[in-house]
């Protein structure tokens, strides 16, 4: 990657917000380039600056899921990960729906922020994984049983590659297939699963095949 990820980090509280950007710029490859502290401040920057990625705390002043869905709208929007403390499956299914892409709780550890935040600049979304399987209780039968068998071989295996964890580039090595095709694929999966976005995709196929090797 020869261009930096720009991040903008908006969370009421500056020394938690300090301690994210010093975390974060622990890799040469990513810059943070603003920091808000309301949901009004994260609109402005998200405006002026161009981040490539936010990351918004759900309970700042003005709500972060509501500046979520603002931001969603604008041209070219920035990518938007919730790094909050927040544990409810209604925030996080509330989140995504909002058009975040990203759900990190706060005691992630720096080496697991960094991961998160350039699978999502990838284009990926990622979900803390101690949250992954509380996901289901918000996922009203999305796919009949046995829809899974629908799926192509190709499809399939994308799909295991993803809800492992994968970024689309890092399944696309694996493959020997262009990124572009694996995004083509997970598109083709969520209609089929009638996912909303490849974390619920890749949920559903942890809970069928969450034993199999």
């Amino acid at each position: 990657m020869t261009d930096r990820i720009s991040i903008v980090v908006v969370d009421d509280h500056s020394l938690f917000r300090a301690g994210v950007t010093r975390s974060l710029e622990l890799d040469s490859s990513i810059k943070v380039v603003g920091e808000g502290g309301s949901a009004d401040e994260a609109f402005d920057l998200a405006k002026r600056l161009c981040p490539d990625i936010m990351l918004l705390d759900i309970s700042m002043p003005g709500n972060g899921i509501a500046a979520a869905r603002e931001i969603a709208g604008l041209e070219g929007a920035p990518r938007v990960v919730m790094l909050t403390v927040s544990e409810d499956d209604d925030n996080v299914m509330a989140a995504l729906e909002a058009g975040a892409v990203g759900y990190v709780l706060k005691g992630i550890e720096a080496t697991q922020l960094i991961l998160a935040v350039k699978n999502v600049a990838a284009g990926d979304s990622f979900v803390s994984p101690n949250l992954t399987l509380r996901l289901l209780s918000g996922i009203k039968e999305k796919a009949k049983p046995g829809v899974l068998d629908s799926l192509t071989g190709q499809e399939e295996r994308t799909l295991r590659l993803v809800a492992k964890g994968m970024s689309n580039r890092e399944v696309g090595e694996i493959l020997g297939v262009h990124e572009k095709t694996i995004k083509f694929h997970m598109t083709r999966v969520m209609a089929k699963l009638n996912a909303r976005n490849r974390v619920e995709a890749s949920v559903l196929a942890q809970k069928e095949w969450g034993n199999e090797r």
